[in-house]
């Protein structure tokens, strides 16, 4: 069930990491780790993917690395990228243009292989801007894509905060690859457990789309059911009576 995030530890991550440098970090790191624990906690408490993202929008500011930042899930029918959530407003479209141009120069799927981080510079009047495209996967599979546009003058603490970066984008890719996985197996529960259109003749079954298909197609194209084929005791005497009186 889907609760009010509250927690203190995203703001924790913008002011910690700048203790890291400090000859005792012990505490820091020990508060870092139960940030990383109340982080995966929250992420499981939301029933959408629009919620996983707005619990993973909130800590990666934290990190206080983008001034802008976006991110992008699969749309499973046609593969493309929808952005879902951006910040702030204003940038949606820049941003848009800056995922689009990436995807086409193939920086998302360098990212995808690399399973990190892919930095790039855009062109602007008074310097280059310095962007970041991370690929949310799982097992090479992507779920989604992250763009942030970085502040000009980099943190004392940017390698350590990339790579708490590169934690939160897995976590929030294994999180929505199992809502994803939940909802399809939701479905598949739903549509088996239901009433079905069966053809009292042939026994085909009426799909959703109106269509009439074999039941064995229908059960494995809606299910993970694997279907094998035998001959049941009353049609292997029909069939061999059949046969001899064929004799």
């Amino acid at each position: 069930m889907s609760e009010t995030i509250d927690s203190v530890y995203p703001d924790f991550l913008r002011t910690g990491l700048g203790k890291l440098s400090e000859l005792d970090s012990r505490r820091e790191l020990l508060t870092l780790f139960s940030a990383l624990e109340h982080f995966r906690h929250d992420l499981h408490q939301q029933e959408t993917g629009v919620g996983i993202l707005g619990v993973t929008h909130r800590y990666v500011t934290g990190l206080n690395l983008f001034r802008s930042m976006g991110f992008w899930l699969v749309n499973p029918e046609d593969m493309s990228f929808v952005l879902t959530l951006a910040s702030p407003d204003g940038e949606c479209a820049a941003l848009q243009r800056t995922v689009d141009d990436s995807v086409k120069a193939g920086r998302f799927g360098n990212a995808l292989r690399r399973g990190g981080h892919v930095m790039f510079g855009m062109n602007e009047k008074d310097g280059v801007e310095t962007g970041l495209l991370h690929a949310l996967t799982l097992s090479s599979q992507a779920v989604g894509m992250f763009c942030g546009m970085l502040h000009r003058e980099a943190a004392p603490t940017q390698e350590v905060a990339f790579s708490l970066l590169s934690l939160l984008l897995g976590e929030c890719s294994d999180a929505l690859a199992t809502l994803r996985k939940t909802k399809q197996l939701t479905n598949q529960v739903e549509t088996l457990t239901g009433l079905l259109p069966l053809c009292a003749w042939c026994k085909k079954v009426r799909n959703d789309s109106g269509y009439w298909e074999q039941i064995d197609k229908y059960i494995t194209s809606h299910s993970n059911t694997a279907l094998t084929h035998g001959v049941c005791p009353d049609c292997k005497t029909n069939f061999l009576s059949g046969m001899t009186g064929k004799i």
